[in-house]
């Protein structure tokens, strides 16, 4: 399939991305969202071999990097929920504008890149789906037990790892980053917890979206992988909220899979399980 890099505007940065076309009028376009630490090819090129799924099915794909992330200009520091939105919306502008007029759209995120998929649905009414690749709830939707359950599944992990010689070794050499060890135990709760302007700011603004969310007429997909230790609560606070609200959203899992479908079947699975639905559901509109 022929793919171009491109370039495109969001606020004062210059984004870059790749954009792939089918070989005939693309039936449909899809935007793929990379996680909060990643890149346009996303953990062991899952994003890049997405894209050329879609491509392969008739469906025209971008992927691109978010304001300070890969390619793209930008403070990371500075990125935050609103920033990687507001990119998002300007992609699928620039998408929008390189196709025939009236092709549906649809998003295509990875973990946190899926929170920025559902942030922009609240803003560009012209995003028919939105596929989320373990995606967790918002702050505002999560339960305590969530933070409870994730420390527990790490603490476990790590008296694993203290059975073993090798661990011991980096202890007495002094490579055991304990910082980091604390911050992945208890990291959830100081950000949940935390204080100032800031923090306030981003609980209201992720509010509204989750008010948002429970008005989308299009459609939602959600899959996890399942040995990713917070899938099952992800599921379970995500599926009430929609049921209730009568917002279509669909839920399935890769059996065995961690959080980015490490290995080339989970992969392959995860492709072709959302590439099916995400035809089906524009197909039914």
């Amino acid at each position: 399939m022929p793919e171009q890099a491109i370039s495109f505007a969001s606020g004062r940065n210059v984004l870059y991305g790749t954009l792939g076309l089918p070989e005939v009028r693309p039936r449909a376009a899809v935007v793929l969202v990379h996680g909060w630490s990643g890149c346009r090819m996303g953990p062991h090129r899952i994003l890049v071999e997405s894209a050329r799924h879609l491509n392969e099915r008739g469906l025209a794909a971008l992927r691109f990097d978010l304001s300070g992330r890969g390619e793209s200009e930008g403070d990371p520091f500075e990125t935050d929920l609103d920033l990687m939105t507001r990119d998002t919306c300007a992609a699928v502008r620039e998408l929008r504008s390189r196709l025939p007029h009236g092709t549906p759209i649809a998003l295509w995120g990875m973990c946190s890149g899926g929170n920025v998929a559902l942030g922009a649905l609240g803003i560009d009414d012209g995003i028919r789906a939105a596929v989320c690749w373990s995606t967790y709830p918002f702050q505002s939707q999560r339960r305590r037990r969530q933070d409870l359950k994730r420390t527990g599944h790490f603490l476990g992990q790590y008296v694993r790892k203290a059975l073993r010689r090798e661990t011991w070794k980096k202890l007495l050499r002094g490579r055991v980053n304990f910082r980091m060890v604390m911050k992945v135990l208890f990291g959830h709760f100081s950000k949940e917890q935390g204080e100032g302007g800031r923090d306030l700011q981003e609980s209201a603004r992720e509010a509204q979206i989750v008010a948002e969310l429970g008005r989308f007429p299009g459609r939602l997909f959600f899959l996890f992988g399942g040995a990713d230790p917070e899938a099952g609560d992800a599921r379970k606070i995500f599926q009430p909220f929609f049921s209730e609200r009568g917002v279509r959203a669909d839920f399935d899992e890769v059996p065995g899979a961690n959080h980015n479908f490490y290995s080339l079947e989970w992969k392959r699975m995860a492709i072709e399980r959302s590439t099916r639905w995400l035809l089906r559901a524009l197909e039914e509109g």
